[in-house]
């Protein structure tokens, strides 16, 4: 049991230099693209069970809200269905994004995806209609729904860029694990899906019923 404990303390510390480094090599050169004609993406996450946004959107929404200001874009888009309780994640997301100053009518809500790859895929049609796309979660998490968007029509290489962000040393206890996933993810994508040995899911996921004042915006 000593040895067990011993071995833990002596990896945690190199699985935290990894993650980290992970995420700086993932951050991205998205300073370099001009602002403009352009959206921000924040990627879902799951809501708390009472509604109110978790750690996890918080620090996505933050993110998304800076980049839409910094970048001057015309809009927030928001993607992510109730995947792990009812709420819809977009919705919360959105709410958070009011209180943070963002106009209602600045705001798209995408509200079925149930993953990365719908992320992307159910917004395909509005992400071509600017110039670029500013995907908005971790950097790793950003870069990941970048492939995919290049992976699901070429039009959208070089137009969705990753602006994902490192997130804070203070924030180990989701980044650790996020970073593990992301690396898995990838090797998956490589070795499955990329060699064509294994079906994508579908683009978009089922759209939820919603009241009149949530249904999405469309531009």
């Amino acid at each position: 049991m000593k040895n067990r404990w011993i071995g833990a303390l002596l990896t945690l510390p190199i699985a935290v230099l990894a993650s980290e480094a992970a995420y700086r090599i993932a951050e991205p050169s998205a300073q370099f693209y001009p602002s403009g004609n352009c959206l921000v993406l924040a990627l879902g996450a799951p809501s708390r069970a009472d509604g109110t946004a978790s750690a996890l959107q918080r620090f996505r929404v933050e993110a998304a809200v800076a980049t839409l200001r910094q970048r001057r874009c015309r809009g927030l888009l928001l993607s992510g269905g109730a995947v792990r309780n009812e709420r819809i994640e977009a919705l919360t997301m959105a709410n958070l994004a009011k209180t943070l100053g963002v106009r209602a009518d600045q705001l798209v809500i995408e509200p079925t995806a149930r993953n990365t790859w719908q992320n992307v895929g159910c917004l395909h049609s509005r992400l071509l209609k600017v110039e670029r796309v500013f995907v908005v979660s971790d950097s790793l998490h950003a870069q990941r729904a970048v492939r995919y968007a290049c992976r699901q029509d070429a039009r959208l290489c070089g137009r969705v860029v990753n602006a994902g962000v490192v997130p804070p040393i203070d924030q180990l206890w989701w980044s650790l694990p996020a970073a593990a996933w992301q690396g898995a993810a990838f090797l998956r994508d490589r070795l499955l899906f990329e060699r064509h040995a294994g079906e994508n899911g579908p683009l978009c996921g089922q759209r939820p019923p919603m009241s009149s004042s949530h249904q999405p915006r469309l531009w």
